[in-house]
């Protein structure tokens, strides 16, 4: 039955197996399995499996050196009896895959036979996949298939190091045989050299959507980052994340986040960045450069980012980018010659001066500033019934809510309901490189919405907030981060009502505002009654001027 089932099926168990090597009897000393799916589309990592087995029997001091396995480790392993449940569950409905398949088939039906059960699988075999493919090779052994197609094989002998190459021989000649453009996907083999630790199963849980992932070393965020497709991007970042940050730098843990919309995503990681101080974003920005426009005096100049002032409209990670960014956006500004102006008329000189910073402000405007003064971006929501809104007072992002796209058909101002969100240079910066992208690319997950009201909407604080997110895995949250979080928390709480007593449109009878603009529009003949219900109420208008 299960022989049938597996012919059907497009799941691999690629399988590796470490023996002892004694005859008669020979026993399983280490087993690793790698589940491989074909979507349709590439082949992809869904699961790993990795143990150590007691062998019940004595193991050659040779066996022991070539795998670097201890006896210590083989005594206090798990028996065959105790993982056997756990390799059938793990490869039923799938072909068992391997190098030499005969030999760790063979391995493995011989241990299930001594427990009574019959192992049935249909087999395929790497060794005899690479000849159909390479005929010409002299051997077919795995360390000579590795070399042959510049797949690295870290530690040769041990039953997870061997799998993960078999994986990606078995992608390469799967692939060829089947005569498609599909994608061969991630290299497994480079991502565990660089990060041995990492449970390589985690590439099958991405998901092509954007997010935030926070890359952590003994139970701390070491650095957050966000993506715009996780499937695709964070397999990249790794294979390249030791040449950025040294190759000192361990990583044990990843946590994803993945959201629909790419704003919050955005916003979500400078909330991390914010609270966590990652050494490593720490450190990248202290490197990075910026491009600043500064009105008084007018200048248009590079500096290291957390020197520049005024205005941020570009990032970079060193100084070359940034002065290359700002020679682009003065390439087709006209400048003025004034070789042959008489140099005594400082009235022309100035007035044409003038008319170049005009001519720049305007270039750099929508990298300097929002479109609007008030108005919402829409954009996906948790569900196909909800939208996330993102919205903007008085020139700042004020806060987000998710909300029905029919709640949203007439909304002309922000609604009371919204959670506050804050908002800092960097997260301008990248709000406003994602509105450019909008309009240069057929993007259509986000509109904006211009409100007609200038009220601001009075905002509560949702304790939820982070659960709203759509996280695929719970929150890492080490002790550190926990008593960071609180002290924010409660620094917030006092900023948000020291607010509260200053926003002239609140209800808040004791407010020193609202009691001194009563003081002040008090007069000695009593108003009639329509006058009087305007002046009573808490949402009395603001005077002119204010």
């Amino acid at each position: 039955m299960l022989e049938n089932q597996a012919a059907e099926s497009r799941r691999f168990a690629v399988i590796d197996l470490e023996a002892s090597s004694t005859k008669p009897k020979n026993r399983i000393i280490e087993a690793a399995i790698l589940i491989l799916e074909d979507d349709g589309h590439s082949m992809v990592l869904k699961d790993s499996y990795s143990t150590l087995v007691n062998p019940e029997v004595e193991v050659p001091a040779n066996i022991l050196e070539l795998t670097g396995i201890t006896k210590e480790e083989l005594e206090t392993a798990p028996k065959f009896f105790e993982v056997a449940e756990d390799i059938e569950l793990f490869t039923r409905d799938c072909v068992v895959v391997a190098h030499n398949v005969e030999f760790d088939f063979g391995l493995l039906r011989e241990e299930f036979e001594t427990l009574g059960t019959e192992f049935l699988r249909k087999t395929k075999c790497t060794q005899e996949l690479a000849k159909q493919h390479y005929p010409s090779l002299g051997k077919y052994d795995l360390k000579n298939l590795c070399e042959l197609l510049e797949i690295d094989l870290t530690f040769n002998h041990r039953a997870m190091d061997d799998a993960v190459a078999c994986a990606e021989i078995f992608q390469k000649t799967y692939l060829e045989t089947l005569g498609s453009s599909r994608e061969e996907g991630p290299s497994f083999t480079k991502i565990h050299k660089e990060f041995p630790s990492l449970d390589l199963k985690f590439l099958g849980e991405l998901d092509p959507t954007p997010g935030v992932v926070h890359f952590n070393n003994d139970g701390v965020t070491v650095y957050v980052e966000r993506f715009e497709n996780l499937k695709v991007e964070v397999p990249r970042l790794l294979l390249r994340f030791k040449e950025k940050h040294g190759e000192e730098v361990e990583i044990e843990e990843l946590q994803v986040l993945p959201y629909k919309d790419s704003l919050i995503a955005m916003r979500k990681k400078e909330e991390r960045i914010a609270k966590l101080n990652p050494v490593l974003n720490v450190e990248e920005r202290k490197n990075s450069w910026g491009v600043f426009l500064k009105e008084n005096p007018f200048s248009l100049r590079a500096f290291p980012l957390f020197k520049g002032k005024g205005d941020l409209l570009f990032m970079a990670n060193n100084k070359e980018d940034a002065v290359h960014w700002i020679r682009l956006q003065l390439n087709d500004v006209e400048k003025q010659e004034f070789a042959y102006i008489d140099q005594q008329d400082q009235k022309l000189i100035n007035r044409l001066k003038k008319e170049r910073e005009r001519t720049i402000r305007a270039k750099v405007k929508p990298f300097a500033s929002y479109p609007h003064d008030y108005f919402v971006v829409m954009g996906p929501g948790r569900d196909d019934d909800e939208l996330s809104c993102h919205f903007f007072s008085g020139g700042k992002l004020s806060g987000h809510a998710y909300l029905s796209g029919q709640a949203m058909f007439g909304i002309d101002i922000a609604p009371k309901d919204i959670k506050p969100a804050r908002e800092n240079e960097i997260l301008k910066h990248y709000f406003l490189r994602e509105f450019q992208d909008w309009k240069t690319r057929s993007r259509r997950d986000h509109s904006i919405k211009v409100l007609k009201s200038n009220k601001k909407a009075s905002a509560y604080r949702d304790p939820n907030e982070e659960v709203n997110g759509n996280t695929m895995a719970a929150e890492h949250a080490p002790q550190t981060f926990k008593k960071k979080q609180s002290k924010k928390k409660k620094k917030k709480k006092t900023n948000f009502n020291r607010n509260n007593k200053n926003n002239n449109n609140s209800n808040n009878k004791n407010s020193n505002r609202n009691f001194k603009g009563k003081k002040k529009h008090h007069r000695k003949p009593r108003p009639n009654n329509a006058q009087g219900n305007n002046k009573g109420n808490g949402n009395s208008a603001a005077p002119k001027g204010e």
